[in-house]
């Protein structure tokens, strides 16, 4: 019953992982494209919205901040997400691994006495 439990909380464990990791993904894509339309955007209409930050739409603050965000920050975003992934996928992988109880591994003979009357 406990190894049941424990491979149920590590196959949760190991979703939530993943879905973590490609959360973090989606968040570094979307940073990343907003950097770039940013960068792209004439530098006078970038001095405008600076100047009145405060009356644009939270998408153009959000914009505008994250192109303040230094690129490293942006690339270790990435790495975590990437290590969230690939070790929820062995957590996956591993969970059904774990040993089963003597108590619930069917029994090769009986089994087969069994199934022959």
């Amino acid at each position: 019953m406990l190894a049941k439990l424990a491979r149920w909380w590590i196959t949760v464990l190991a979703g939530v992982l993943i879905g973590g990791g490609l959360v973090l993904h989606g968040q570094v894509a979307l940073a990343r494209y907003l950097r770039q339309q940013v960068t792209d955007t004439f530098f006078l209409w970038k001095a405008i919205g600076n100047a009145t930050f405060f009356l644009q739409s939270n998408d153009h603050r959000l914009a505008l901040s994250l192109a303040e965000v230094p690129a490293e920050v942006i690339d270790e975003s990435d790495r975590a997400g990437w290590t969230l992934v690939i070790v929820g996928s062995l957590l996956a992988v591993c969970a059904p691994l774990l040993r089963r109880p003597a108590s619930d591994q069917p029994q090769g003979r009986g089994r087969r006495a069994a199934t022959a009357a």
